[in-house]
């Protein structure tokens, strides 16, 4: 049997009903010159109650406390006009401590105190440690350095509270926690400062990351906008990878810095990719999993902004993505948790016909994607992993022999992308090899294979494109007509060579006629191999030509002062990051939907009650 409405519900229905009528209980005669009880007329309760079939004393309760209501926020607004005080509506939320005795309540402050006094203030009333509390309001964590006023708060701001820790080894972890909030800032921003075409052949080429689209293709773009996107992309991926351990509070500050990095990209690169509007969802289903909804004031915008996201990505019945892929059923998955959380947020608005039409709508599509376990302990019993078994199964609308066609299809396209890419790395690290031109161009590698074919040596070829700025006839003409043009690598010269250098070496060469400092160059520079030293000083006169410069050489890119080297605080840094960013491109589209189905459930059952 269904419960009756709420207190909620009924303090709603009645609020609509004296605004309709437009009845100002904070007037006479409901309230005297003082602000205090004035009189509530017997027919206006009677009325009410009968229309409404509201009991005459719940009427009589909720008059009196919609019209305390509005008189306190009457004063609230008479004295943040007068005297610039706001009234700033707090809750808490996280792992409150039992001791604490209210989670909601208000403080009065000014707007020019910075978000370190509000935290003491907060302190204050509730005995929580200023070191424990994290401050969240219009979706960004408030910075310390900064005052209310300047990160945007006002009259009547809410702000959330989450408790860190409940005592003093907890208060610990939650240190590590933001200091490892730090950390992986960091290390996103030295993965993404990393060009992965400027990392060939050195010992941390793999810190870098790689933009991709839908297909997992890579998505070219200009260094600046590059590392912008990668930014955000590692803080989104990290926070992702905290939700799915149910590290809610964590995930939270997480992703509202990938939220802060996104806003740092210009719109149009975020309309290339559909991870913005994702991390908006994220930060949706956070707050929800916090039981914190209601308290995000931009949830509704941001789900829009995820919709039409979603559909200018994926086409507004998701034609764009069958086109590229063949089939939507993963990326349903995401329009489950969609419709749900905007179904939520509607309910929560007392807009209870509307939410019922986007949970169900959530719930057939939940409904269609659910994966039978028989069958995906069968495709994982055959060696598939659980992911790629729900995600085939998804695909195949449950046919096991499809879902193996699918994952199969799935691990080709993954090949050959890998291959290509594989490949264009090869290419480039060949092209490092090579070294720049006169004018900073990369030697281009056709041009090089086209005069290698030709039989001339591979240093010459080099050493002709960089001289010429890549220009095949006049690098032929200069291999041709004036060779000693060219700064040609001596590839009998020995690096860093520190071998003995005997008297008997010196004095073979002292014997020719040669100058003893010149002798004991030349056989530095051969490895201490007398002949080689003899043959050289010999072809240039007795005098030892100088080394060509790193710059003009193929091993430019290893100069000392272009390498960069990380630290080893900043490569633990990476290593506690890569973990969480994942190894394909449709992690993210991997949800099990266990937790939607049971708020699907939990709202419906809400709605029904109030119907």
């Amino acid at each position: 049997m269904a419960s009756g409405p709420s207190d909620g519900q009924i303090r709603d229905t009645i609020r609509k009903r004296l605004n309709a009528e437009k009845i100002k209980l904070w007037l006479p005669p409901y309230t005297l010159e003082n602000g205090q009880r004035g009189e509530m007329p017997g027919d206006l309760v009677t009325k009410i109650s009968s229309d409404l079939n509201f009991p005459n004393e719940i009427v009589c309760a909720t008059l009196e406390e919609l019209r305390q209501h509005a008189v306190d926020k009457l004063a609230a607004r008479k004295k943040f006009q007068e005297d610039g005080i706001a009234n700033l509506k707090i809750k808490l939320t996280g792992s409150i401590p039992t001791s604490v005795s209210k989670t909601c309540f208000s403080v009065e402050s000014k707007l020019d105190i910075s978000s370190t006094t509000l935290k003491q203030m907060i302190s204050d009333q509730t005995s929580l440690g200023v070191e424990y509390i994290k401050l969240i309001s219009c979706g960004q964590v408030l910075d310390d350095t900064k005052t209310l006023q300047e990160l945007g708060l006002g009259q009547h701001s809410q702000v959330m509270v989450i408790c860190l820790s409940e005592s003093e080894v907890e208060a610990r972890k939650h240190d590590e926690q933001r200091h490892r909030l730090e950390r992986t800032k960091e290390a996103a921003k030295i993965l993404a400062t990393r060009n992965s075409e400027d990392r060939i052949g050195q010992e941390d080429d793999r810190y870098f990351l790689q933009i991709a689209d839908h297909t997992g293709r890579a998505i070219k773009l200009p260094d600046e906008e590059r590392q912008a996107l990668s930014v955000a992309l590692t803080l989104n991926e990290k926070g992702r990878a905290c939700l799915k351990r149910k590290q809610h509070g964590e995930a939270l500050l997480i992703l509202l810095e990938a939220d802060h990095a996104f806003r740092q990209c210009r719109s149009e690169i975020l309309q290339a990719v559909d991870n913005y509007a994702v991390l908006c969802l994220d930060i949706v289903w956070c707050y929800l999993t916090l039981q914190n909804v209601e308290q995000l004031p931009d949830a509704e915008s941001r789900l829009k902004m995820c919709e039409d996201c979603f559909n200018r990505s994926y086409g507004e019945n998701m034609e764009r993505l069958m086109a590229l892929k063949g089939d939507n059923s993963r990326e349903l998955a995401l329009y489950v948790r969609l419709y749900l959380l905007q179904g939520i947020v509607a309910v929560l608005k007392n807009n209870l016909q509307h939410g019922k039409h986007l949970l169900e709508k959530a719930e057939r599509i939940l409904n269609s994607l659910q994966v039978d376990e028989t069958k995906l302990m069968q495709l994982m019993s055959m060696g598939y992993e659980m992911s790629e078994a729900r995600l085939g199964l998804r695909a195949a609308a449950g046919n096991v022999s499809h879902a193996i066609t699918k994952i199969l299809e799935r691990r080709d396209r993954r090949k050959e992308i890998a291959e290509k890419e594989k490949e264009e790395r090869r290419q480039k690290k060949a092209q490092r090899n090579l070294g720049k031109t006169a004018d900073g161009s990369w030697v281009k590698l056709d041009l090089y294979d086209q005069m290698i074919a030709m039989e001339f040596s591979k240093s010459t070829v080099a050493a002709a494109l960089r001289h010429t700025n890549n220009d095949l006839h006049g690098a032929l003409r200069i291999i041709q007509e004036q060779p000693e043009l060219l700064s040609l690598p001596d590839t009998d010269v020995v690096p860093g060579w520190d071998g003995p250098i005997t008297d008997e070496m010196i004095a073979q060469l002292t014997e020719l006629g040669f100058n003893i400092d010149v002798a004991k160059d030349a056989l530095k520079r051969y490895g201490g191999v007398v002949n080689k030293a003899v043959e050289k000083l010999l072809s240039s006169g007795g005098i030892l030509p100088p080394l060509p410069s790193p710059s003009s050489t193929a091993g430019a890119s290893n100069s000392a002062d272009e390498v960069e080297k990380l630290t080893a605080e900043q490569k633990q840094a990476i290593e506690d990051v890569l973990p969480d960013i994942p190894d394909h491109e449709e992690d993210y589209l991997d949800i099990t939907l266990e937790e939607e189905a049971s708020f699907i459930a939990e709202y419906k059952a809400r709605i029904h009650s109030a119907l």
